[in-house]
């Protein structure tokens, strides 16, 4: 009996992260386009390296590639030091940098959601998941505004900013959380945003 419930757990764990895998796969952007003009550029100038070393290694007296003995050739009038050449170098090393973050994965577009069956992926965006905690914050009597912000790149939880013309609030914070843990529980996010509930109400 507890070695199948134990299997099952095991089942249902590999499940969840076969589901994330394929929701991180499916909707997160792929950058096609730049992750091709970095990866041609390192090719070409790995490959035009590779060629003159080996010609270098056999003892070759000439460059194979058209035009490198030019480059040289200018390369060779200035010192390290110098200071056009650290500033092409700094502008060669930002470029460079800036092709390979280019063509890194992109953020996903939303949030994926939970799953039983781990062929299927579904996202719900951000702005929507955001308004529908809000609108479950509204449906708590006396909360008469709600406000939601969060889910970004450095906030990676829910901050639930709701007024109430109530002068004594009493449970109400208590009220629109489980409100909107009970909306999360109806959306069922793969990860569950930490939520924050932040109350004003009227001190006259």
């Amino acid at each position: 009996m507890a070695e199948a419930l134990v299997q099952d757990l095991i089942e249902e764990e590999r499940s969840r992260r076969e589901a994330r895998r394929l929701a991180v796969r499916e909707f997160r952007p792929r950058r096609a386009f730049a992750g091709f003009a970095a990866s041609l550029l390192v090719t070409a100038a790995g490959g035009v390296a590779a060629i003159e070393l080996l010609a270098a290694a056999l003892g070759s007296a000439v460059h194979p590639v058209p035009g490198v003995a030019a480059l040289l050739d200018v390369l060779r009038r200035y010192a390290w030091s110098d200071p056009n050449v650290v500033v092409v170098a700094a502008a060669v090393a930002v470029l460079g940098a800036a092709f390979l973050v280019a063509a890194l994965p992109g953020r996903l577009r939303g949030v994926p959601l939970a799953g039983s069956d781990p062929r299927q992926a579904g996202l719900i965006g951000r702005a929507a998941l955001r308004r529908a905690v809000a609108d479950a914050a509204l449906e708590v009597p006396g909360i008469e505004r709600a406000r939601v912000r969060g889910l970004g790149v450095f906030r990676r939880g829910l901050v639930v900013r709701a007024g109430t013309y109530y002068r004594n609030p009493s449970n109400l914070p208590e009220l629109v959380r489980a409100a909107v843990d009970a909306r999360l529980d109806r959306i069922e996010p793969m990860h569950r945003p930490p939520v924050d509930v932040r109350l004003g109400w009227r001190k006259d």
